[in-house]
Protein backbone atom coordinates (compact mmCIF):
# COMPACT_ATOMS: atom_id res chain seq x y z
CA UNK A 1 0.00 0.00 0.00
CA UNK A 2 0.94 3.48 -0.76
CA UNK A 3 1.95 5.80 1.87
CA UNK A 4 1.08 9.45 2.13
CA UNK A 5 3.56 12.13 1.60
CA UNK A 6 1.03 14.93 2.62
CA UNK A 7 -2.08 14.21 4.83
CA UNK A 8 -4.77 16.76 5.72
CA UNK A 9 -7.15 16.34 8.08
CA UNK A 10 -10.41 18.66 9.00
CA UNK A 11 -13.41 17.84 10.29
CA UNK A 12 -15.05 20.09 7.48
CA UNK A 13 -14.26 18.20 4.18
CA UNK A 14 -16.37 19.12 1.10
CA UNK A 15 -15.40 16.61 -1.69
CA UNK A 16 -18.38 17.49 -4.18
CA UNK A 17 -19.46 13.90 -4.34
CA UNK A 18 -21.76 15.16 -1.40
CA UNK A 19 -23.90 18.24 -0.51
CA UNK A 20 -22.13 18.21 3.09
CA UNK A 21 -18.38 18.05 4.54
CA UNK A 22 -17.63 15.12 6.39
CA UNK A 23 -14.77 14.51 8.88
CA UNK A 24 -11.75 12.81 7.85
CA UNK A 25 -8.61 13.34 5.86
CA UNK A 26 -6.88 13.10 2.28
CA UNK A 27 -4.01 11.08 2.02
CA UNK A 28 -1.60 12.32 -1.34
CA UNK A 29 0.97 10.46 -2.51
CA UNK A 30 2.66 12.26 -5.02
CA UNK A 31 0.82 13.79 -7.56
CA UNK A 32 -2.69 12.44 -7.13
CA UNK A 33 -4.80 11.72 -4.07
CA UNK A 34 -4.82 7.98 -3.00
CA UNK A 35 -7.35 7.77 -0.33
CA UNK A 36 -10.47 10.10 1.21
CA UNK A 37 -11.59 8.43 4.41
CA UNK A 38 -12.71 8.89 7.93
CA UNK A 39 -10.06 9.00 10.54
CA UNK A 40 -10.74 5.47 11.87
CA UNK A 41 -9.14 4.56 8.07
CA UNK A 42 -6.06 7.13 8.45
CA UNK A 43 -2.95 4.99 9.91
CA UNK A 44 -2.17 2.25 6.88
CA UNK A 45 -1.41 5.94 5.32
CA UNK A 46 0.84 7.32 7.73
CA UNK A 47 4.50 6.76 7.69
CA UNK A 48 7.15 8.88 9.65
CA UNK A 49 7.95 10.45 6.59
CA UNK A 50 4.49 11.93 6.19
CA UNK A 51 3.66 15.39 6.46
CA UNK A 52 0.54 15.64 8.65
CA UNK A 53 -2.04 18.98 8.62
CA UNK A 54 -4.61 19.67 10.67
CA UNK A 55 -7.06 22.19 9.93
CA UNK A 56 -9.93 21.42 12.80
CA UNK A 57 -12.77 22.95 11.80
CA UNK A 58 -11.93 25.00 8.66
CA UNK A 59 -13.21 23.87 5.31
CA UNK A 60 -11.42 21.63 2.66
CA UNK A 61 -12.33 21.32 -0.85
CA UNK A 62 -11.50 20.70 -4.29
CA UNK A 63 -9.29 23.76 -5.80
CA UNK A 64 -11.25 26.25 -7.89
CA UNK A 65 -11.46 26.28 -12.13
CA UNK A 66 -12.53 28.83 -13.82
CA UNK A 67 -14.38 27.58 -16.77
CA UNK A 68 -13.53 30.73 -18.41
CA UNK A 69 -10.97 33.47 -18.50
CA UNK A 70 -9.07 35.53 -20.88
CA UNK A 71 -5.76 34.36 -19.25
CA UNK A 72 -3.08 36.35 -21.43
CA UNK A 73 -5.36 39.20 -21.18
CA UNK A 74 -5.16 38.86 -17.76
CA UNK A 75 -1.59 38.32 -17.31
CA UNK A 76 -1.26 42.08 -18.84
CA UNK A 77 -4.24 43.50 -17.63
CA UNK A 78 -3.21 42.27 -13.65
CA UNK A 79 0.24 43.94 -14.24
CA UNK A 80 1.39 47.19 -13.94
CA UNK A 81 1.23 48.17 -17.41
CA UNK A 82 -2.83 48.41 -17.43
CA UNK A 83 -5.43 51.32 -16.57
CA UNK A 84 -8.06 49.39 -14.37
CA UNK A 85 -9.45 52.09 -12.57
CA UNK A 86 -11.66 53.09 -15.52
CA UNK A 87 -14.00 50.65 -14.01
CA UNK A 88 -14.55 53.56 -11.21
CA UNK A 89 -15.18 56.08 -13.80
CA UNK A 90 -18.57 58.52 -13.98
CA UNK A 91 -18.51 59.83 -17.30
CA UNK A 92 -15.81 60.30 -20.33
CA UNK A 93 -14.22 62.91 -18.92
CA UNK A 94 -12.98 60.94 -15.87
CA UNK A 95 -11.67 58.19 -17.70
CA UNK A 96 -9.31 61.11 -19.46
CA UNK A 97 -7.80 62.29 -16.35
CA UNK A 98 -7.70 58.65 -14.92
CA UNK A 99 -5.76 57.57 -18.23
CA UNK A 100 -3.35 61.31 -18.15
CA UNK A 101 -2.94 60.60 -14.29
CA UNK A 102 -1.66 56.92 -15.52
CA UNK A 103 0.37 58.42 -18.29
CA UNK A 104 2.32 61.18 -16.51
CA UNK A 105 3.13 58.01 -13.74
CA UNK A 106 4.62 55.98 -16.56
CA UNK A 107 6.54 57.84 -19.07
CA UNK A 108 8.62 54.89 -19.54
CA UNK A 109 5.31 53.30 -21.55
CA UNK A 110 5.26 53.02 -25.58
CA UNK A 111 1.85 52.90 -25.74
CA UNK A 112 -0.66 53.27 -22.77
CA UNK A 113 -3.86 50.81 -22.52
CA UNK A 114 -6.84 50.53 -19.70
CA UNK A 115 -9.60 48.82 -18.82
CA UNK A 116 -13.26 49.62 -17.49
CA UNK A 117 -15.44 52.53 -19.04
CA UNK A 118 -18.86 51.55 -19.71
CA UNK A 119 -21.48 54.31 -20.30
CA UNK A 120 -24.36 52.03 -19.04
CA UNK A 121 -22.81 52.96 -15.86
CA UNK A 122 -21.72 56.73 -16.33
CA UNK A 123 -24.15 59.75 -14.91
CA UNK A 124 -25.10 60.52 -18.80
CA UNK A 125 -26.20 56.94 -19.43
CA UNK A 126 -26.23 57.95 -23.24
CA UNK A 127 -23.05 59.52 -23.92
CA UNK A 128 -20.05 57.85 -26.04
CA UNK A 129 -16.81 59.35 -26.18
CA UNK A 130 -14.45 60.54 -28.57
CA UNK A 131 -11.46 59.99 -29.82
CA UNK A 132 -10.49 63.64 -29.71
CA UNK A 133 -10.53 63.88 -25.59
CA UNK A 134 -8.22 61.62 -25.84
CA UNK A 135 -5.90 63.04 -28.37
CA UNK A 136 -5.65 66.24 -26.55
CA UNK A 137 -4.29 64.49 -23.20
CA UNK A 138 -2.44 62.15 -25.23
CA UNK A 139 -1.27 63.11 -28.72
CA UNK A 140 1.71 61.09 -29.16
CA UNK A 141 1.61 57.64 -27.83
CA UNK A 142 -1.15 54.82 -28.68
CA UNK A 143 -4.24 54.75 -26.10
CA UNK A 144 -6.45 51.65 -26.00
CA UNK A 145 -9.46 51.48 -23.76
CA UNK A 146 -11.37 48.44 -23.49
CA UNK A 147 -15.14 48.91 -22.52
CA UNK A 148 -15.96 46.95 -19.32
CA UNK A 149 -17.91 44.21 -21.01
CA UNK A 150 -15.00 44.20 -23.54
CA UNK A 151 -16.93 44.53 -26.76
CA UNK A 152 -15.82 47.74 -27.38
CA UNK A 153 -12.77 49.81 -27.82
CA UNK A 154 -11.91 53.33 -27.66
CA UNK A 155 -8.59 54.18 -29.06
CA UNK A 156 -6.92 57.85 -29.96
CA UNK A 157 -5.69 58.54 -33.48
CA UNK A 158 -2.21 57.26 -32.87
CA UNK A 159 -3.76 54.17 -31.83
CA UNK A 160 -6.13 54.42 -34.86
CA UNK A 161 -2.95 54.60 -37.07
CA UNK A 162 -1.10 51.64 -35.72
CA UNK A 163 -4.24 49.77 -36.13
CA UNK A 164 -4.32 50.58 -40.02
CA UNK A 165 -7.83 51.76 -39.52
CA UNK A 166 -8.94 54.51 -41.88
CA UNK A 167 -12.95 55.74 -42.94
CA UNK A 168 -12.30 53.02 -45.53
CA UNK A 169 -11.93 50.01 -43.34
CA UNK A 170 -14.37 47.73 -43.22
CA UNK A 171 -15.74 44.24 -41.32
CA UNK A 172 -18.38 41.91 -41.59
CA UNK A 173 -19.55 42.12 -37.88
CA UNK A 174 -19.09 44.98 -35.59
CA UNK A 175 -18.55 48.46 -36.66
CA UNK A 176 -15.84 51.20 -37.06
CA UNK A 177 -17.05 54.39 -35.43
CA UNK A 178 -17.96 57.49 -37.40
CA UNK A 179 -19.93 60.28 -36.67
CA UNK A 180 -22.21 62.24 -38.81
CA UNK A 181 -18.95 63.96 -41.06
CA UNK A 182 -17.58 60.28 -41.65
CA UNK A 183 -14.89 61.22 -39.48
CA UNK A 184 -13.62 58.35 -37.31
CA UNK A 185 -14.86 58.63 -33.40
CA UNK A 186 -12.37 56.25 -32.48
CA UNK A 187 -14.83 53.52 -31.23
CA UNK A 188 -14.38 50.09 -32.63
CA UNK A 189 -17.15 47.93 -32.38
CA UNK A 190 -17.08 43.65 -31.58
CA UNK A 191 -14.90 41.19 -31.91
CA UNK A 192 -13.54 41.82 -36.03
CA UNK A 193 -12.87 45.53 -35.24
CA UNK A 194 -11.45 44.85 -32.55
CA UNK A 195 -9.11 42.21 -33.50
CA UNK A 196 -5.63 44.57 -34.03
CA UNK A 197 -6.14 46.76 -31.28
CA UNK A 198 -6.50 43.67 -28.87
CA UNK A 199 -3.16 42.18 -30.19
CA UNK A 200 -1.61 45.48 -29.97
CA UNK A 201 -2.89 46.24 -26.15
CA UNK A 202 -2.82 43.17 -24.58
CA UNK A 203 1.11 42.23 -25.87
CA UNK A 204 3.06 41.03 -23.30
CA UNK A 205 6.60 42.96 -23.08
CA UNK A 206 9.02 40.55 -24.10
CA UNK A 207 11.19 40.86 -21.57
CA UNK A 208 9.33 41.04 -18.93
CA UNK A 209 6.47 38.51 -19.74
CA UNK A 210 7.89 35.22 -17.35
CA UNK A 211 7.73 37.62 -14.67
CA UNK A 212 4.09 38.90 -15.40
CA UNK A 213 3.08 35.22 -16.01
CA UNK A 214 4.66 34.28 -12.46
CA UNK A 215 2.90 37.21 -10.88
CA UNK A 216 -0.47 36.64 -12.01
CA UNK A 217 -0.49 32.47 -11.34
CA UNK A 218 0.76 33.44 -7.78
CA UNK A 219 -2.26 35.81 -7.59
CA UNK A 220 -4.71 33.57 -8.92
CA UNK A 221 -3.55 30.52 -6.74
CA UNK A 222 -4.00 32.78 -3.75
CA UNK A 223 -7.64 33.23 -4.68
CA UNK A 224 -7.74 29.02 -4.46
CA UNK A 225 -7.66 28.95 -8.56
CA UNK A 226 -5.58 25.62 -9.87
CA UNK A 227 -6.95 25.65 -13.37
CA UNK A 228 -8.22 28.25 -15.36
CA UNK A 229 -8.68 28.88 -19.14
CA UNK A 230 -7.24 31.07 -21.98
CA UNK A 231 -10.33 31.97 -24.34
CA UNK A 232 -9.55 33.58 -27.53
CA UNK A 233 -10.70 36.89 -28.08
CA UNK A 234 -10.20 36.99 -31.68
CA UNK A 235 -13.01 35.76 -34.39
CA UNK A 236 -9.50 33.30 -36.51
CA UNK A 237 -6.78 31.71 -34.68
CA UNK A 238 -4.35 34.43 -36.16
CA UNK A 239 -1.05 35.25 -34.00
CA UNK A 240 2.00 33.04 -33.69
CA UNK A 241 0.77 31.81 -30.63
CA UNK A 242 4.22 32.95 -28.79
CA UNK A 243 2.61 33.08 -25.33
CA UNK A 244 1.66 29.44 -25.77
CA UNK A 245 5.28 28.63 -26.65
CA UNK A 246 6.48 30.98 -23.20
CA UNK A 247 4.27 29.18 -21.05
CA UNK A 248 5.25 25.51 -22.53
CA UNK A 249 8.86 27.02 -21.25
CA UNK A 250 7.84 28.03 -17.67
CA UNK A 251 5.75 24.31 -17.63
CA UNK A 252 8.68 22.12 -18.54
CA UNK A 253 10.88 24.27 -15.79
CA UNK A 254 8.17 23.19 -13.37
CA UNK A 255 7.05 27.20 -12.81
CA UNK A 256 3.61 26.56 -14.46
CA UNK A 257 1.26 25.64 -11.41
CA UNK A 258 -2.22 26.47 -12.47
CA UNK A 259 -3.03 24.24 -14.96
CA UNK A 260 -4.04 26.24 -18.03
CA UNK A 261 -6.27 24.84 -21.02
CA UNK A 262 -5.95 26.89 -24.25
CA UNK A 263 -8.83 27.95 -26.86
CA UNK A 264 -7.73 29.07 -29.85
CA UNK A 265 -10.43 30.25 -32.53
CA UNK A 266 -12.15 28.27 -34.02
CA UNK A 267 -12.08 29.91 -37.27
CA UNK A 268 -14.53 30.72 -40.06
CA UNK A 269 -13.93 27.95 -41.86
CA UNK A 270 -13.68 24.25 -41.49
CA UNK A 271 -10.46 23.53 -41.32
CA UNK A 272 -8.28 22.63 -38.31
CA UNK A 273 -5.01 22.11 -39.85
CA UNK A 274 -3.29 24.59 -37.52
CA UNK A 275 -5.07 24.03 -34.27
CA UNK A 276 -4.66 20.32 -34.40
CA UNK A 277 -0.43 21.00 -34.56
CA UNK A 278 -1.20 22.91 -31.67
CA UNK A 279 -2.93 20.38 -29.59
CA UNK A 280 -0.07 17.70 -30.50
CA UNK A 281 2.30 20.33 -29.31
CA UNK A 282 0.20 21.27 -26.39
CA UNK A 283 -1.21 18.17 -24.20
CA UNK A 284 -0.28 17.72 -20.83
CA UNK A 285 -2.29 18.08 -17.53
CA UNK A 286 -0.59 21.08 -16.69
CA UNK A 287 -0.82 22.78 -20.40
CA UNK A 288 -3.29 21.73 -23.03
CA UNK A 289 -5.50 22.48 -25.85
CA UNK A 290 -8.46 21.83 -24.57
CA UNK A 291 -10.51 22.86 -27.68
CA UNK A 292 -11.78 25.86 -29.44
CA UNK A 293 -13.66 28.63 -29.22
CA UNK A 294 -15.89 31.47 -31.04
CA UNK A 295 -18.82 34.25 -30.96
CA UNK A 296 -22.23 34.00 -31.74
CA UNK A 297 -23.16 37.36 -30.70
CA UNK A 298 -22.37 40.79 -28.75
CA UNK A 299 -23.33 41.97 -25.39
CA UNK A 300 -26.89 43.21 -24.92
CA UNK A 301 -25.35 46.70 -23.34
CA UNK A 302 -24.37 47.72 -27.21
CA UNK A 303 -27.45 45.79 -28.54
CA UNK A 304 -25.51 43.45 -30.32
CA UNK A 305 -26.77 40.58 -28.31
CA UNK A 306 -28.87 38.41 -30.83
CA UNK A 307 -32.08 38.49 -29.93
CA UNK A 308 -35.66 36.11 -30.98
CA UNK A 309 -37.82 39.16 -30.55
CA UNK A 310 -36.99 42.94 -30.30
CA UNK A 311 -35.23 45.04 -27.48
CA UNK A 312 -38.24 46.22 -25.69
CA UNK A 313 -36.26 49.68 -25.75
CA UNK A 314 -35.20 49.79 -29.53
CA UNK A 315 -38.19 48.27 -30.95
CA UNK A 316 -37.83 46.09 -34.83
CA UNK A 317 -34.13 45.55 -33.98
CA UNK A 318 -33.22 41.75 -32.74
CA UNK A 319 -29.50 42.52 -33.78
CA UNK A 320 -27.94 39.35 -35.40
CA UNK A 321 -25.73 36.93 -35.52
CA UNK A 322 -21.53 37.82 -35.69
CA UNK A 323 -21.87 35.62 -38.74
CA UNK A 324 -24.68 32.95 -41.22
CA UNK A 325 -25.70 29.82 -39.37
CA UNK A 326 -23.90 27.69 -41.86
CA UNK A 327 -20.77 28.91 -41.09
CA UNK A 328 -21.45 27.79 -37.38
CA UNK A 329 -23.12 24.58 -38.28
CA UNK A 330 -20.09 23.42 -40.85
CA UNK A 331 -17.22 24.56 -38.35
CA UNK A 332 -19.01 22.95 -34.96
CA UNK A 333 -19.59 19.71 -37.13
CA UNK A 334 -16.08 19.48 -38.36
CA UNK A 335 -14.60 20.48 -35.16
CA UNK A 336 -16.33 18.28 -33.33
CA UNK A 337 -15.51 14.98 -36.00
CA UNK A 338 -11.70 16.32 -35.37
CA UNK A 339 -12.19 15.52 -31.70
CA UNK A 340 -12.43 19.35 -30.65
CA UNK A 341 -15.25 20.47 -28.79
CA UNK A 342 -16.32 24.30 -28.70
CA UNK A 343 -17.40 26.88 -26.43
CA UNK A 344 -19.60 29.53 -27.86
CA UNK A 345 -20.16 32.97 -26.32
CA UNK A 346 -23.74 33.42 -26.92
CA UNK A 347 -25.91 35.95 -24.35
CA UNK A 348 -28.88 36.76 -26.55
CA UNK A 349 -31.93 33.80 -26.75
CA UNK A 350 -31.31 34.20 -30.23
CA UNK A 351 -27.85 33.30 -30.05
CA UNK A 352 -28.56 30.19 -27.86
CA UNK A 353 -30.98 29.26 -30.07
CA UNK A 354 -28.52 29.23 -33.06
CA UNK A 355 -25.95 27.74 -31.37
CA UNK A 356 -27.89 24.71 -29.63
CA UNK A 357 -28.98 24.04 -33.55
CA UNK A 358 -25.68 24.12 -35.04
CA UNK A 359 -24.42 21.60 -32.04
CA UNK A 360 -27.75 19.50 -32.25
CA UNK A 361 -26.72 19.38 -36.07
CA UNK A 362 -22.72 19.08 -35.00
CA UNK A 363 -24.06 15.94 -32.66
CA UNK A 364 -25.96 14.42 -35.54
CA UNK A 365 -23.16 14.50 -38.63
CA UNK A 366 -19.64 14.75 -36.69
CA UNK A 367 -19.45 11.16 -35.89
CA UNK A 368 -18.53 12.39 -32.50
CA UNK A 369 -20.73 12.74 -29.90
CA UNK A 370 -18.40 12.50 -27.10
CA UNK A 371 -16.28 16.01 -27.18
CA UNK A 372 -17.45 18.80 -24.54
CA UNK A 373 -19.14 21.37 -26.28
CA UNK A 374 -20.26 24.91 -24.19
CA UNK A 375 -22.05 27.88 -24.35
CA UNK A 376 -20.85 30.81 -22.66
CA UNK A 377 -22.65 33.45 -20.49
CA UNK A 378 -25.99 32.69 -21.45
CA UNK A 379 -27.60 35.77 -19.69
CA UNK A 380 -30.86 35.51 -21.48
CA UNK A 381 -32.38 32.05 -22.08
CA UNK A 382 -35.54 31.13 -23.63
CA UNK A 383 -37.55 28.53 -21.59
CA UNK A 384 -38.09 26.42 -24.57
CA UNK A 385 -34.48 25.76 -24.91
CA UNK A 386 -33.90 24.91 -21.34
CA UNK A 387 -34.31 20.94 -21.68
CA UNK A 388 -32.07 20.97 -24.98
CA UNK A 389 -28.56 21.37 -22.46
CA UNK A 390 -29.22 18.12 -21.01
CA UNK A 391 -30.33 16.73 -24.33
CA UNK A 392 -27.68 17.69 -26.38
CA UNK A 393 -24.68 17.03 -23.37
CA UNK A 394 -23.89 21.11 -23.94
CA UNK A 395 -22.20 22.73 -20.34
CA UNK A 396 -23.73 25.85 -19.60
CA UNK A 397 -20.50 28.28 -18.73
CA UNK A 398 -22.04 30.97 -17.09
CA UNK A 399 -20.12 33.94 -14.54
CA UNK A 400 -22.16 35.21 -11.79
CA UNK A 401 -20.21 38.01 -11.21
CA UNK A 402 -21.84 39.82 -14.48
CA UNK A 403 -25.23 39.48 -13.02
CA UNK A 404 -25.41 42.15 -10.25
CA UNK A 405 -24.11 45.32 -12.27
CA UNK A 406 -26.18 44.12 -15.32
CA UNK A 407 -29.28 42.77 -13.99
CA UNK A 408 -31.13 46.43 -14.14
CA UNK A 409 -29.81 47.44 -17.92
CA UNK A 410 -31.17 43.64 -19.16
CA UNK A 411 -34.80 44.82 -17.60
CA UNK A 412 -34.31 47.60 -19.95
CA UNK A 413 -33.04 46.03 -22.87
CA UNK A 414 -35.04 42.58 -22.45
CA UNK A 415 -38.47 43.34 -20.47
CA UNK A 416 -39.66 41.82 -17.46
CA UNK A 417 -40.91 38.79 -19.28
CA UNK A 418 -37.47 37.39 -20.55
CA UNK A 419 -35.57 38.62 -17.65
CA UNK A 420 -36.87 35.70 -15.51
CA UNK A 421 -35.15 33.45 -17.33
CA UNK A 422 -31.91 35.49 -16.78
CA UNK A 423 -29.26 34.01 -15.59
CA UNK A 424 -31.30 30.94 -15.07
CA UNK A 425 -28.97 28.81 -12.46
CA UNK A 426 -31.81 26.99 -10.85
CA UNK A 427 -33.95 26.06 -14.03
CA UNK A 428 -31.03 24.51 -15.66
CA UNK A 429 -29.96 22.12 -12.93
CA UNK A 430 -33.17 21.62 -12.63
CA UNK A 431 -33.43 20.62 -16.00
CA UNK A 432 -30.19 18.50 -14.78
CA UNK A 433 -28.45 20.43 -17.23
CA UNK A 434 -24.04 20.76 -16.78
CA UNK A 435 -22.82 23.72 -14.85
CA UNK A 436 -19.59 25.73 -15.07
CA UNK A 437 -18.95 28.51 -13.11
CA UNK A 438 -15.87 31.74 -13.86
CA UNK A 439 -15.11 34.69 -14.10
CA UNK A 440 -14.35 36.46 -17.54
CA UNK A 441 -11.35 38.21 -16.17
CA UNK A 442 -10.42 40.66 -17.08
CA UNK A 443 -14.07 41.77 -17.91
CA UNK A 444 -14.85 40.89 -14.08
CA UNK A 445 -12.79 39.78 -10.86
CA UNK A 446 -11.27 36.58 -10.57
CA UNK A 447 -13.32 35.93 -7.29
CA UNK A 448 -14.32 32.61 -6.45
CA UNK A 449 -15.79 33.44 -3.64
CA UNK A 450 -18.16 36.22 -4.12
CA UNK A 451 -19.22 34.23 -7.87
CA UNK A 452 -20.13 31.59 -5.27
CA UNK A 453 -22.00 34.53 -3.24
CA UNK A 454 -23.65 36.08 -6.26
CA UNK A 455 -25.23 32.57 -7.45
CA UNK A 456 -26.35 31.53 -3.91
CA UNK A 457 -27.59 34.73 -2.91
CA UNK A 458 -28.94 37.05 -6.13
CA UNK A 459 -28.09 40.39 -4.25
CA UNK A 460 -26.44 43.19 -5.66
CA UNK A 461 -23.17 45.06 -5.00
CA UNK A 462 -25.41 46.63 -2.31
CA UNK A 463 -26.70 43.59 -0.32
CA UNK A 464 -30.12 43.99 -1.86
CA UNK A 465 -31.68 41.12 -4.06
CA UNK A 466 -32.18 40.96 -7.27
CA UNK A 467 -36.17 41.28 -8.07
CA UNK A 468 -36.29 40.12 -11.31
CA UNK A 469 -35.53 36.52 -9.93
CA UNK A 470 -34.75 35.28 -6.86
CA UNK A 471 -36.11 32.06 -7.59
CA UNK A 472 -33.14 31.39 -9.66
CA UNK A 473 -30.55 31.29 -6.17
CA UNK A 474 -28.75 27.51 -6.10
CA UNK A 475 -27.74 25.74 -2.57
CA UNK A 476 -24.26 26.29 -1.62
CA UNK A 477 -22.80 22.93 -2.68
CA UNK A 478 -24.24 23.44 -5.96
CA UNK A 479 -22.19 26.77 -6.33
CA UNK A 480 -19.35 25.21 -5.25
CA UNK A 481 -19.90 22.04 -7.88
CA UNK A 482 -20.27 24.65 -10.50
CA UNK A 483 -17.08 25.86 -9.64
CA UNK A 484 -15.39 22.55 -9.03
CA UNK A 485 -17.04 19.69 -10.83
CA UNK A 486 -19.04 21.58 -13.62
CA UNK A 487 -15.81 23.39 -14.85
CA UNK A 488 -13.63 20.20 -14.97
CA UNK A 489 -16.51 18.70 -17.05
CA UNK A 490 -16.34 21.20 -19.17
CA UNK A 491 -13.27 21.42 -20.01
CA UNK A 492 -13.31 18.22 -20.39
CA UNK A 493 -11.21 17.05 -17.18
CA UNK A 494 -13.40 15.46 -15.06
CA UNK A 495 -11.72 12.12 -14.73
CA UNK A 496 -8.71 13.98 -13.26
CA UNK A 497 -9.91 17.15 -11.73
CA UNK A 498 -12.77 18.94 -9.28
CA UNK A 499 -13.58 16.30 -6.43
CA UNK A 500 -11.46 14.69 -4.17
CA UNK A 501 -11.59 11.52 -4.72
CA UNK A 502 -9.16 8.68 -5.06
CA UNK A 503 -6.81 8.64 -8.32
CA UNK A 504 -7.69 12.33 -9.20
CA UNK A 505 -5.00 14.62 -9.03
CA UNK A 506 -4.42 16.73 -6.06
CA UNK A 507 -5.36 19.88 -6.80
CA UNK A 508 -6.95 20.96 -2.70
CA UNK A 509 -7.71 24.54 -0.98
CA UNK A 510 -8.39 25.28 2.10
CA UNK A 511 -10.33 28.20 3.39
CA UNK A 512 -10.35 29.75 7.03
CA UNK A 513 -13.85 29.32 7.45
CA UNK A 514 -16.40 26.66 6.96
CA UNK A 515 -18.35 27.79 4.11
CA UNK A 516 -21.59 25.93 5.43
CA UNK A 517 -21.72 27.59 8.94
CA UNK A 518 -21.70 31.53 7.52
CA UNK A 519 -24.47 33.49 6.49
CA UNK A 520 -24.01 33.94 3.12
CA UNK A 521 -23.37 37.22 2.61
CA UNK A 522 -20.29 36.62 4.87
CA UNK A 523 -19.28 34.00 1.98
CA UNK A 524 -16.53 36.68 0.44
CA UNK A 525 -15.27 37.31 3.96
CA UNK A 526 -12.98 33.83 3.60
CA UNK A 527 -10.07 33.51 2.76
CA UNK A 528 -7.55 30.83 1.02
CA UNK A 529 -5.21 29.77 3.51
CA UNK A 530 -3.36 27.12 1.63
CA UNK A 531 -3.71 26.02 -2.07
CA UNK A 532 -1.91 22.88 -3.33
CA UNK A 533 -1.47 22.16 -7.20
CA UNK A 534 0.14 18.70 -8.20
CA UNK A 535 0.25 17.12 -4.55
CA UNK A 536 2.26 20.50 -4.25
CA UNK A 537 1.79 23.78 -1.37
CA UNK A 538 2.01 26.15 -4.10
CA UNK A 539 0.29 29.09 -1.63
CA UNK A 540 0.42 29.43 1.93
CA UNK A 541 -1.10 32.31 3.88
CA UNK A 542 1.07 33.63 6.42
CA UNK A 543 -0.68 33.29 9.16
CA UNK A 544 -1.72 29.24 8.23
CA UNK A 545 -0.13 27.47 11.27
CA UNK A 546 -1.34 23.89 10.18
CA UNK A 547 1.08 24.12 7.17
CA UNK A 548 3.88 25.45 8.96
Amino acid sequence: MEKANLLIKSRNIFTGTDDIPFEGFIAVHGNRIIKTGNLQQVHPYLSEKTKVLDYEDQLVMPGFIDAHMHYFCGVFQSSKYMCRELFQAKSEQECVEMIRAFGEKNPQLDKLSGMGWFPPLWDDKTAMPSRRSLDEIEPERPVYLLSADGHTFWLNTKALKACGITKETEVSFGAIGKDENGELTGLLYEIEAEETANSLAFQLPENHAEEMILDFNNKLLAKGITATTDMSVNPEPVGDFSEYALAKKMEERGELDVRLNLYPSMGLIPDTNKVEKLREEYDTDKLRVAGLKQFIDGVSSAYSAYLLEPYSDKPYFTSSPCYPYEIYRDCITHANSKGFGVRLHAIGDGAIRLGLDAIQYAREHSGNTLVRNCLEHLEAIDPMDLPRFRELDVTCSMQPLHMPPTAYEKLIRLGEKRCRYQWPFRSLLDQNAALAFGTDFPVAPYDPLQSVHDAVTRRDEKGEEIKINPCEKISLAEALRAYTAGSAYSIGMDHKLGTLEEGKLADLIVLDKNLFDLEPAEIPNANVILTISDGKIVYQKEKDKAAK
